[in-house]
């Protein structure tokens, strides 16, 4: 049969039987045949294959060899012709069996094969088929297609690939003269040029190895990439091409090159209906795209479509896509089918929706009520995948609700889950031999594990559920095998929760004996975690870790320098006053032979510990000496201080000292800090050194001589080891040996080592040896100069080691959201101090300047006589902000200091001040300096300082002060009465501060009002000019966006009617950093366009930004760009919409130049329904351009994509989802826009 076939189809059918033939052996196996037809889209098992095999194998050797082939090839070409063969092609399109073929039935057939259509194309075939001209093919016009329905025939029946036909239906097409879909064509030419330029994915990994140098590497790496390119630009329909493509790029992605030219081409694969398209195509959207790529908004459709496929393992690829790559936008868009399929009956599907779901409530808290109903089903779970995941989602639920301070109840709610918790838990760690469970022995260790980390999420801080859980970590920890792996895993996590947890004393430490014997496991890890968690043992339980003390010294000698590390940290925090001696000698013997990298902090903690655990100074100085002599060189300077100050403070042990700081010099001068100690030492208590006469060394009795000291310090100086700062110090000791020797000889040769050092290229250096040099023609003050220094005084030096680390209940100190308002008192308000914190017991912050200016806040809030009774003085009612008395006799007679116009300068009419109590700034070195504070009847600030000398003897000379103020503020300082103060005598100076700025446009203002504690924080939304007094007797004010809430306490004050709130006493303070002009270095005139992006609430504090810039004078015009998004109004039309008409007409009436945009946001029945014209006849005179949908990140980055930005500011303001989302697309390096990150502010908006 095959001697019927031209020599041109023998040709194209051997071309054919080579895309079979991986290997080119010339045998087509089951499994090269399985590759090409799963490639096809087709899933065949192993007897299907066999069975297609053994049809055509005529020599029974299990495969196909070309002749087998080429018979196999010719009979279904023959059979393609058969009238019968037609009509049951026919059948397979005739889904209805109606006699017809529609359109709707042939793309149908078409698309399920893997060959999707476009309208023409199936039109076209329709056309050329249709006989009668209905626009159906009846069976008449399926013979003009019976070869194509032929083909699909055998396909369905699996019985040949369709892709057998691919190079054949060309010569077919051009027998019958009917033009073929181009979809269904393979051009034999392409495929040919594509397989001789385009290596396999093997090929290529060979390549890259055998590669001898990273030039090689690189070559073959950038010209594969090249041809890559080159293969999506020719934009080939062969799948099996562009899948070779997409895994070679998962494989330059582990290299760590650049694979961003190819996202497009994962998409593709991600939206094929085939599915071996679709698993490369999820699995290369996973790994190389992430949340921050803009093409992701492309994937959502494909993702939602096959969430809702019929293939469970399509919908489970998309559910692992969805869980790696999920953004904001799309956790919102897809949230829904998340919600349904983890409640579907699918196990498969439902515990990979668990793990969707976390991702999405990372994403967006929010969203986290639709999946806590969900979450609760999933720990009854009997599968125990399900559970597994469940018990993932649940944990991280709960932890970020702790993170939150407990705000939306979630741990409470799930903590009436425990005993069933308990149970499972009891259950897998008692029952027997479960082999589909089994690990090592142990039933489903990695559920275990997650259990006992739930339950102490759920249990910390909570002595109730403590108790519940006692018993069964009892029986984990003492039942589960320790010789395995899985087993160490599972006591690991029950030692963490019976850490954490309230337990019982019994209990903790059988925790930590279980660490204790963790660290004589011969794993590595095993050791590490425990020493790790040894740290947090600590200061819970001390005792318990210091039986394991041995132990863990020993690990100081491991190989291993990561459990060196932390073998070491342990051993510092087990240091007390009974092991100190111990423990310290066991450090200085690592000390010395430990890594350069462990020495500055070992110096570091061994000096802290000694100065806080010393049994005496002898052995404190002792330890230190070995210290400075082992590592000199990783010394810290506080620590050398240290040392320093101990000798100075103990004079028992100069002697002693200076003695063997001497020995060990003469012995070893390559250590630093042993060099500077030595040479302070040795200058200030030379005369101990010499008239103790002699030291013991090696048990001789040894003299020390003046030349020898001075031979000492040449040898160093003129040493390699002499640093600058070892100079400075050995010149200065030399310097004060002139005073402590009596030979005139060694005098004179300290004298000629200084005039070498005069020429020095160090300056400090040359500028010490000439200061010292010119000292040799004062005698008379020389020795005086020179003297001892006075023992320092002795002061809490930081600690390096610190206090162990405490145990912290989270669920009795929750954390809380604390309001930090800037030191800067609103709009002059500086006598009046801000509001003291009404709870007992609890701090304020103060700051110098402005207890300078009389805007501290006081220690401790001031008592009243009544309830009614102001609650501190110097403040003035809200209606003396506007210099108008109040309405309410009552409030006349309050406490107050100044009755000012606050929201100006001067002062509205003159008052008489009342005088500050004075303040204590410094006392020390017999001088005690105060500071009173007042404003004078001009309305300025007056701080007199008044200086007293209180030294009995001695007089005090160039007294003075010095003083800078904010650059919104001018100050005079004036001269001080006297200079010179002689003894007991005292003098003031004063300064006068003016010129106080009120509030920057954008700052919010903390409102205290009576009765209510906390301040309540309301956004300025008027210009600074509103709130400043002028000549046009304008009364001034402050506008704040005061929101009607009824659970705000201070809102719901502020709405009462006027009657109650006018005349009230009000403590104000203005807060914010997101003004402007921008606080960031860059000056006005430079910016040429400020761009504003708000959501909601956000636009508040643009308000006042945008009426400033509009009564600007002076500097050239900015252009003002402003994105604002809000909700549709629930009622009524846009004159609902905040601030809307204002900043329109801000725009209209030439005050701003630019645009203005307005996107209304709804789900999509909302904004189908809102008419943009309802409410909008107000606006028909501005320009304003009003969009429905969201403000995205695409459409913000068309707008302002071909606009130069090098002189732009952003200012981002809105719910914290928006505003990050924002702020990381315009600052990241991947946008486009070119936006300097430090020109792009925000600010969340809660």
């Amino acid at each position: 049969m095959a001697d019927s076939l031209t020599e041109e189809q023998v040709s194209e059918f051997k071309e054919a039987f080579s895309l079979f033939d991986k290997d080119g052996d010339g045998q087509i196996t089951t499994k090269e045949l399985g590759t090409v037809m799963r490639s096809l889209g087709q899933n065949p098992s192993e007897s299907e294959l066999q069975d297609m095999i053994n049809e055509v194998d005529a020599d029974n050797n299990g495969t196909i060899d070309f002749p087998e082939f080429l018979t196999m090839m010719a009979r279904k070409m023959k059979d393609t012709d058969s009238e019968e063969e037609i009509r049951e092609a026919f059948k397979v399109f005739d889904r209805d069996n109606n006699g017809f073929i529609s359109a709707a039935e042939l793309r149908h057939v078409m698309t399920s094969i893997g060959e999707k259509l476009t309208d023409d194309e199936v039109d076209e075939m329709i056309r050329e088929a249709d006989q009668d001209g209905d626009g159906r093919i009846d069976s008449l016009g399926a013979t003009f297609y019976g070869p194509i329905f032929a083909v699909v025939a055998f396909n369905e029946s699996r019985t040949l690939a369709l892709g057998l036909f691919c190079l054949e239906l060309e010569r077919i097409d051009l027998r019958l003269h009917l033009p073929l879909p181009s979809t269904l064509l393979t051009d034999s030419a392409h495929v040919s040029h594509l397989c001789s330029t385009m290596s396999s994915l093997k090929q290529f990994i060979r390549n890259v190895r055998a590669a001898k140098t990273i030039a090689d590497e690189r070559a073959v790496i950038q010209k594969e990439s090249a041809a890559i390119r080159a293969s999506f630009r020719e934009e080939s329909h062969d799948h099996s091409v562009r899948r070779n493509n997409v895994a070679k790029l998962l494989y330059l992605f582990t290299l760590g090159e650049r694979t961003h030219f190819g996202q497009i081409e994962c998409l593709k694969l991600l939206a094929s209906p085939r599915f071996a398209d679709k698993r490369l195509g999820h699995l290369a959207t996973s790994l190389l795209l992430d949340e921050n790529q803009e093409v992701l908004t492309l994937v959502t459709n494909s993702l939602k479509n096959d969430l809702s496929h019929s293939n469970q393992y399509i919908v489970g690829l998309a559910l692992c896509t969805l869980g790696n790559i999920a953004s904001i936008e799309m956790s919102r868009d897809l949230f829904p089918e998340i919600e349904t399929l983890i409640s579907t009956s699918n196990p498969y599907i439902r515990r990979k929706a668990a793990l969707c779901a976390m991702r999405i409530c990372r994403k967006v808290p929010d969203l986290q009520e639709h999946f806590l109903e969900k979450a609760t089903q999933l720990l009854s779970d009997r599968n125990h995948g399900v559970l597994l995941c469940g018990l993932t989602l649940v944990t991280s639920l709960c932890e970020a609700d702790e993170e939150e301070g407990g705000e939306e109840g979630i741990v409470d709610k799930f903590r009436s889950f425990v005993p069933g918790l308990v149970k499972t838990l009891k259950g897998l760690s008692t029952s027997g031999y479960a082999p589909e469970h089994d690990v090592t022995g142990i039933t489903d260790p990695f559920v275990q594990v997650k259990l006992l980390r739930l339950l102490r999420v759920l249990a910390v801080g909570d002595p109730e559920t403590s108790e519940q859980i006692n018993d069964i970590l009892a029986q984990v920890a003492t039942n589960t095998d320790s010789s395995k792996n899985v087993g160490n895993s599972i006591l690991y996590e029950a030692v963490r929760t019976i850490l954490d947890i309230e337990a019982d004393s019994g209990l903790r430490v059988l925790g930590v004996n279980i660490l204790g014997k963790f660290l004589t496991n011969r794993d590595n890890n095993i050791r590490y975690v425990a020493l790790n968690t040894l740290i947090k043992v600590v200061a819970i339980e001390p005792n318990a870790v210091q039986r394991h003390r041995n132990t863990i010294l020993e690990c100081l000698r491991d190989p291993d320098i990561s459990i060196r590390r932390r073998a070491l940290d342990l051993s510092f925090t087990l240091i007390n006053e009974s092991n100190v001696r111990v423990l310290i000698r066991e450090l200085l013997a690592f000390l010395e032979v430990a890594d350069n990298e462990f020495k500055p902090t070992m110096t570091s903690q061994i000096g802290i510990a000694a100065d806080k655990f010393a049994p005496n100074k002898r052995w404190h100085f002792d330890t230190m000496l070995r210290v400075l002599s082992l590592a000199g060189n990783y010394v810290k300077e506080q620590i050398l201080s240290s040392f320093v100050r101990l000798i100075a403070t103990t004079p028992e042990l100069q002697t002693y000292a200076v003695q063997k700081l001497y020995i060990n010099l003469k012995k070893d001068i390559t250590q630093e800090s042993l060099t500077q100690a030595g040479a302070w030492c040795i200058g200030e208590y030379a005369d101990a050194l010499l008239k103790g006469g002699q030291y013991e060394e090696e048990e001789l009795v040894q003299q020390v001589g003046e030349n020898e000291v001075v031979d000492l310090f040449a040898l160093v100086l003129n040493s390699s080891y002499a640093t600058q700062v070892s100079t400075e110090y050995i010149i200065t000791a030399l310097m004060k040996l002139t005073t402590r020797f009596s030979e005139a000889s060694q005098v004179e040769r300290i004298r000629r080592v200084l005039q070498t050092h005069q020429t020095s290229l160090d300056v400090e250096v040359q500028q010490r040896a000439v200061e010292y040099s010119n000292l040799f023609s004062f005698d008379q003050i020389r020795r005086g100069v020179l003297e001892k220094m006075p023992p320092p005084q002795i002061k809490e030096s930081s600690r390096v080691l610190g206090p162990a680390p405490t145990k912290k209940s989270k669920a009795t100190n929750r954390k809380s959201k604390v309001l930090k308002p800037t030191e800067q008192d609103l709009l002059d308000l500086m006598d009046a101090p801000a509001p003291a914190t009404l709870g007992a017991g609890q701090a304020t912050n103060s700051d110098l300047l402005a207890d300078i200016l009389g805007g501290s806040t006081p220690d401790t809030p001031p008592t009243s006589s009544s309830p009614h009774a102001p609650q501190q003085a110097n403040m003035s009612s809200i209606m003396d902000l506007f210099g108008s008395e109040p309405n309410n006799p009552s409030t006349s007679q309050m406490e107050t200091s100044v009755a000012t116009d606050l929201l100006s300068n001067s002062s509205s009419k003159a008052q008489s001040h009342q005088v500050e109590s004075r303040h204590p700034c410094y006392s020390a070195n017999d001088l005690n300096v105060t500071m009173q504070v007042q404003r004078n009847a001009e309305g300025l600030i007056q701080a007199i300082a008044r200086f007293q000398n209180l030294s009995g003897s001695t007089s005090l000379s160039h007294v003075g002060l010095q003083a800078a103020v904010p650059k919104s503020q001018k100050l005079q300082l004036l001269n001080i009465s006297s200079a010179q103060l002689e003894p007991g005598a005292d003098a003031t100076q004063m300064m006068r501060i003016s010129g106080c700025k009120g509030f920057s446009p954008g700052q919010w203002l903390d409102t205290y009002v009576p009765g209510i504690a906390k301040a309540g924080g309301f956004t300025i939304t008027c210009a600074p000019s509103a709130a400043t007094t002028s000549s046009s007797f304008r009364v001034p004010y402050l506008e704040l966006a005061v929101q009607k809430c009824p659970e705000n306490e201070v809102a719901a004050w502020l709405w009462q009617s006027a009657e109650n709130v006018i005349g009230s006493l009000l403590h104000v303070r203005v807060g914010g950093s997101f003004v402007f002009p921008p606080t960031l270095n860059v000056r006005l005139e430079n910016i040429k366009r400020v761009i504003f992006v708000a959501g909601g609430l956000g636009i508040n504090p643009f308000m006042s930004m945008l009426s400033y810039i509009g009564e600007m004078n002076g500097l050239p015009r900015l252009e003002i760009l402003v994105f604002y998004a809000s909700k549709i109004p629930d009622s009524g039309g846009l004159e609902n919409i905040l601030f809307l008409q204002r900043i329109a007409s801000l725009f209209a009436n030439g005050r701003l130049e630019g645009k203005f945009r307005l996107y209304l946001t709804g789900n999509s029945e909302t904004c189908r329904q809102f008419d943009t014209s309802c409410g909008a006849a107000h606006l028909k005179d501005f320009n304003v351009e009003i969009q429905k949908g969201r403000l995205s990140v695409l459409e913000l980055g068309r707008r302002l994509e071909n606009l130069d930005h090098s002189s732009s500011i952003v200012y981002v303001c809105g719910p914290p989802t928006m505003t990050d989302y924002i702020f990381k697309f315009l600052s990241s390096e991947s946008s486009w826009l070119n936006i300097p990150p430090k020109h792009v502010m925000t600010e969340r908006w809660w």
